[in-house]
Formats: C-alpha cells, structure tokens, sequence
C-alpha cells in the first residue's frame, strides 16, 4: 500500500473517532445530583409531664367559728404526648457527600392531658380524669364546688422548622446518613402560643433508584427549654418519605 492509501486509511480512522466521540461521552459517568427533595410522614415521639403543688390559706370566718381551719392543697397533674407528622425536606449537596438541609414539618395531634385535684386535711378530692369537686364550703356555684373541666385533654398543634447538615457515610445506592442540626418548635392550640429551641441529632438510610428512591430517619430533637417543663425535653421523630433528586 503507497503513502496515498495509508493516508486515506488515517483520515478513514480519524473521521471514525470523531463520529464516535459524542456517543463516548454520553456513556460515561453522569454528574451527582445536587439537590434532593424529601416529602415524608411518621410520629414525633414526646413524652413531658409537669406536677405543680400549691397551698391556699383559708381565712378564718367572722367570729373565728372555726378556728384553725386547716389549709387546702391544690394539685394539677400536666402531660403532653406524641402525634403523627408530616412535613418536607429539602437538601443542596455542597461539597462531596457533605449536604446542607432545611425542613418544615407539623404535628397535629398532640395530647395534652390535664387534671386537678384538691386536698385538705390529708383527704383529696378530683383526680388525673378532672370533673368537679364538691367541698363543705356553702352551696351555690363558685362556693360549694370546685371545677376542673377547663384540664381535661385537648390538642396541640406543633410546628418544627429548622436547618442542618447531613453526611453521606457511603456513595452507591444504599447510603447510611448522620445529621445534625438546630431549629425551633411552635406549639399552638394551649392557652399561650410557645416556641422553643431544639438541637438536633440523629441518623439515616438512603436507598437510592436513579433519580428517586426513599428514605428513612431517626432524629432526636432536643427541647432545651420546654414550655411545658421548663427543662430538657427529648422529642424523637421518626419519619419515612419519599425522595427526588435533581
């Protein structure tokens, strides 16, 4: 073969490469997704209880018919338990498998059981399930009778909202996630509007089908100040939902 064939052969293979290089690229590995999108459901998982003493001292009547009438102790007995959530999560990966997180969710449900009692002289009258105390004071509404129907149970209302990082353990399809974060939480629906701080901590699993797939977490979210207590409080939310990246 002369330098004219060799050269057509070289143009040949060099037309060939440059007709197969897009198809090349198309077949090599496409970038991560940046962004995630997580809508989910599960509970928030709280159990906070306050118990409140006072003493009321009852004056003498006029005349001093019952001198020394002994003072009366009031009790009221306060619970607030878990509810059902919902809520979306949404993620911007800013560095490898390191992501930075924002969230919304709201737990409808909330139990708030209260109740009262009174107690004098070493006998109580009322309990936990409230109602109406009858006392030896006179007759009449406002004198005989104590009422606790006002703590009976109702429900809160609370909103979590709040920022974080997430990392992923591992790449591939199935990732293990660590989180950790800091938001606050609103409760509506007691006598006053509440909102307080919560740092949050917890764990996670990934398991990924292309461009969707699901996720699980268990994120521990701590109440610093809890409206309810005043103390710490660990309110745990355990969720699962369906993801989109993008």
């Amino acid at each position: 073969m002369g330098h004219r064939g060799l050269g057509r052969v070289g143009r040949a293979v060099g037309l060939a490469l440059l007709a197969a290089a897009p198809a090349l690229a198309a077949d090599g590995p496409s970038a991560e997704p940046k962004n995630e999108i997580v809508v989910f459901g599960g509970a928030s998982i709280l159990d906070a209880s306050r118990n409140q003493d006072m003493t009321v001292g009852v004056p003498g009547w006029m005349g001093d018919r019952w001198p020394g009438f002994p003072d009366v102790q009031v009790r009221t007995d306060t619970s607030l338990g878990g509810s059902a959530l919902f809520g979306a999560r949404y993620s911007r990966y800013v560095k490898g498998r390191l992501a930075v997180e924002a969230d919304l969710a709201v737990a409808p449900t909330h139990d708030l059981q209260a109740g009262g009692a009174l107690c004098l002289d070493g006998r109580c009258f009322g309990g936990a399930e409230g109602g109406r105390v009858r006392g030896p004071w006179g007759q009449g509404p406002g004198r005989g009778d104590l009422d606790f129907e006002d703590l009976r149970s109702r429900n809160l209302t609370a909103w979590h909202y709040g920022a974080g990082l997430a990392y992923d353990i591992t790449g591939g399809d199935v990732r293990p996630v660590v989180i950790f974060g800091a938001g606050g939480v609103s409760y509506s629906g007691a006598r006053e509007t509440s909102t307080d701080f919560a740092l949050r901590f917890g764990a996670g699993l990934k398991v990924l089908f292309g461009r969707v797939g699901g996720r699980v977490d268990v994120v521990d979210h701590l109440v610093t100040d809890h409206f309810l207590t005043g103390k710490a409080e660990h309110d745990i939310h355990a969720t699962a939902g369906f993801l989109v990246r993008f």
